[in-house]
């Protein structure tokens, strides 16, 4: 396993937020580019840095128009919710359970974390959430499925601090189980907190560190695979530039795509294919990758084809939970898709492997032979979990049951999607009728993600104060974060 000092981690993750800032900066309006470049060069500015200051004023006076609006929603949900009540008993009432469990859960910013939160208070249990102090205003911290909110240090710059903070509250709240919901660095960090916390009674819902190590490696994954008889692209494993431009590319007849096998260094929208229409221009590109012995890379065949991402719940060998939906780097709305050759790889993979813990696979479906090819796993909740927003079962499959059975988003269940983003890619989009169309009939049609009949408060805060909140520190000099969007399903600056 490849680890990196703190440092190392925040020093890279920032560069590759600045350059992705600068990419998507090139890739706005021309007259707005223009503008942001003759001011830098006026002010003596980094172009970028200014881009960064505007973009981030901008989207805070978006934010304050929309108030309003979601002030009204948020009031009229909550009085019509009480009115409800008061004729007839809430379905969603918790039901009494006299084998309730304390549950803590991490990443409280996220959806996805708000999505278990609700599941497992709608079955009765008690909730702790926790999330390090820049998130300290999620507005998840107040939802009514949310019993308690801890502030833990940053698995990522102390992670030694962070294991103990959750070995306290474990302790101070009695806590029955951990469920990470984790960053794509954290999840080595939440194996090694298992062993801890399991000395106080507590269980972890979460793969351990050879399971890890080998489904976060894309390679090994893939190897893994393979050696189960499920499809996957042809991959080769990469540790210097030297072996790269060796590559008989010729031969192969086929497109491949190389990609850090640790960590996602360019965004999937933006893969480049190899080799590059001339041998110059593959040998430029190879040169800027910074591959070595110490940070591999996969050589993987392009498949031309439709992509997928799921969500799994494992359990003991089982797939207890399960979606599968489309996927896309620039789309950010998932609806349930039955593709039975991508649930039966998925389910293969997790019994044989026996997991138990999250496992989260990506797919291509080939435009040739329609197989479904494996590509990687990340072993953690996927953002696909909020199309089970309204199935009354989640809890179940983190629990042993004598129905092994997989669970799916229920056939009322719609597209789940985010208001901001949607409003965005409308302004984004504003000269394409047809985008504008597909955002306004999914905002009509879909179900906002974080927004419940039930638990209203969340939808409010979550955009117009933690969000608010993050964009507000932003404008600190000394804390200014380069950032290419707002990402509001992850309750960040991306």
């Amino acid at each position: 396993m490849i680890k990196l000092s703190p440092e190392a981690v925040e020093s890279f993750d920032a560069a590759k937020h600045r350059q992705r800032s600068i990419d998507s900066f090139e890739q706005t309006w021309p007259w707005y580019r223009q503008l942001i470049k003759s001011i830098a060069y006026s002010t003596q500015i980094p172009s970028d840095t200014l881009n960064n200051y505007v973009r981030t004023i901008g989207i805070l006076l978006l934010l304050a128009i929309l108030f309003p609006f979601s002030l009204l929603i948020t009031i009229f949900t909550i009085v019509c919710s009480k009115l409800i009540r008061l004729f007839k008993q809430n379905e969603s009432t918790p039901k009494p359970n006299h084998s309730s469990k304390r549950i803590l859960i991490s990443g409280g910013m996220m959806t996805k974390a708000l999505v278990l939160c609700r599941g497992f208070h709608r079955a009765g249990h008690k909730v702790i959430l926790v999330d390090e102090a820049i998130n300290w205003l999620t507005g998840h911290r107040w939802s009514n499925s949310v019993e308690r909110f801890y502030i833990v240090p940053s698995p990522e710059k102390d992670p030694e601090a962070y294991m103990q903070s959750l070995v306290d509250i474990v302790q101070k709240e009695n806590i029955d189980m951990f469920v990470p919901v984790t960053g794509p660095y954290h999840a080595h960090i939440d194996a090694q907190v298992k062993a801890r916390l399991k000395q106080h009674n507590c269980s972890t819902f979460h793969l351990n560190t050879d399971e890890i190590t080998l489904v976060d490696n894309k390679y090994s994954f893939t190897d893994k695979a393979r050696s189960l008889g499920l499809p996957v692209p042809k991959s080769h494993y990469i540790t210097s530039r030297r072996q790269l431009m060796d590559f008989n590319f010729d031969q192969e007849k086929r497109p491949y795509i190389c990609k850090s096998i640790m960590y996602d260094w360019l965004d999937r929208g933006a893969m480049i294919t190899l080799p590059r229409a001339t041998r110059a221009e593959t040998i430029e590109y190879i040169n800027r990758l910074p591959i070595s012995e110490e940070c591999p890379y996969i050589l993987q065949e392009f498949i031309q084809g439709d992509e997928y991402c799921t969500h799994g719940t494992c359990l003991n060998g089982n797939l207890a939970l399960f979606t599968c939906c489309h996927s896309s780097a620039w789309q950010l709305n998932y609806k349930h898709i039955d593709h039975p050759a991508i649930l039966q790889w998925s389910t293969t993979y997790v019994r044989e492997l026996k997991l138990t813990g999250h496992a989260s696979f990506d797919f291509i479906v080939s435009h040739d032979d329609g197989k479904a090819y494996g590509i990687e796993c990340n072993p953690r909740v996927h953002s696909a979990i909020t199309a089970f927003y309204n199935h009354p079962r989640i809890a179940d499959a983190y629990f042993p049951s004598d129905f092994q059975t997989t669970m799916i988003p229920l056939p009322t269940a719609r597209e789940t999607y985010w208001l901001t983003h949607e409003l965005w890619r409308i302004i984004r989009n504003i000269q394409s009728s047809d985008q504008v169309c597909q955002s306004l009939q999914r905002i009509f049609y879909g179900r906002e993600a974080i927004w419940s009949f039930d638990d209203p408060l969340p939808f409010l805060l979550h955009y117009h104060v933690h969000i608010v909140c993050l964009l507000l520190d932003n404008l600190r000099p000394t804390r200014i974060r380069f950032f290419h969007k707002v990402d509001c399903c992850l309750g960040e600056l991306s």
